[in-house]
Parts: structure tokens; C-alpha cells; sequence
């Protein structure tokens, strides 16, 4: 009985270490979860940014979403209208090569928005951090073609 009683306030004591330990560790700041409900808050998180920084960026992401999303829908249209003329034709045809230049002319902007929006963002963060983020987004405008189904972050 004596052995019993024994175990069972070590398993006691260990289970309250243990909960002790991974409550302090899912409190520590750099293993903590974004929040789901703030798009932006891996941003805080990853450039260190301050308070203010922080209500900066959140502002110029809150301002930007709306543009984005009629961007977007508009690089969905011509993307489609080129994938039907182009599906619709045997050959290049007229019609085929304006819609060309429109979905070009619509990336161009889509490209040339989102760069902006991006330098925006970085001049928002320390200047180290903010260099990191422009080498980090840089590749949604130069190294990939724009995925119209997906947000540029």
C-alpha cells in the first residue's frame, strides 16, 4: 500500500512538472501560434516589428486587401478569356493575340501593384528586417508567374 501510495504522488508530481514545463514553453513568444484570425501576424512574429510597426503594416495590408481582390479577379477574367479564345482556336488568330496582350498588360499591373505594396510594407519594418522581407516577396513578382487562385501572402 505504502509502494502505491508512493507512485502515485510521483506520477502526480511529474504530470504537474510536466504541465508546468509545456505551459511555460507554449508561452514563450517564439513558439507562439499566430493568431488565425490576423492574416498579418506571421509578419510581426518573423521581422520583429514593433507595436507601431506592427499597426503600420496591419494598416497597409487592410488597405491593399480590397485591390488585391479585384486584381486578382481581374487576372482570373483574362486568364480565362485567354484559355477559352486559345481552346475556341486552331491557329493565332487576331483575337487570340489581343487577349495575349491584355493578360500581359494585366500581369504587368498585377506585378507592378504588388511591388509596390511590397516596398511599401518594407519601409514599414526596421531596415535590416525590411530588406529581408523585400528578398523574401521578391520572388512573388520575379521568380513565379502569378497564380490567380492564390493570395500574394
Amino acid at each position: 500500500m505504502k509502494r502505491l501510495v508512493v507512485i502515485l504522488a510521483l506520477a502526480v508530481l511529474l504530470g504537474s512538472g510536466a504541465y508546468i514545463v509545456s505551459y511555460g514553453i507554449a508561452r514563450c513568444t517564439f513558439c507562439r501560434m499566430p493568431d488565425a484570425d490576423d492574416s498579418s501576424s506571421w509578419l510581426r512574429q518573423e521581422f520583429h516589428l514593433s507595436d507601431a510597426q506592427y499597426a503600420q503594416v496591419k494598416k497597409l495590408e487592410a488597405d491593399y486587401h480590397p485591390h488585391c481582390i479585384v486584381m486578382c479577379d481581374q487576372l482570373k477574367q483574362s486568364h480565362l478569356a485567354l484559355k477559352n479564345l486559345i481552346m475556341a482556336n486552331g491557329a493565332m488568330t487576331p483575337e487570340v493575340e489581343t487577349a495575349l496582350q491584355k493578360d500581359s498588360a494585366v500581369q504587368q499591373e498585377w506585378r507592378e501593384d504588388m511591388l509596390r505594396h511590397f516596398y511599401e510594407v518594407s519601409q514599414a519594418m526596421p531596415p535590416a528586417e525590411g530588406k529581408r522581407y523585400l528578398q523574401i516577396m521578391q520572388a512573388q513578382v520575379v521568380e513565379r508567374m502569378p497564380n490567380a487562385m492564390a493570395t500574394p501572402h
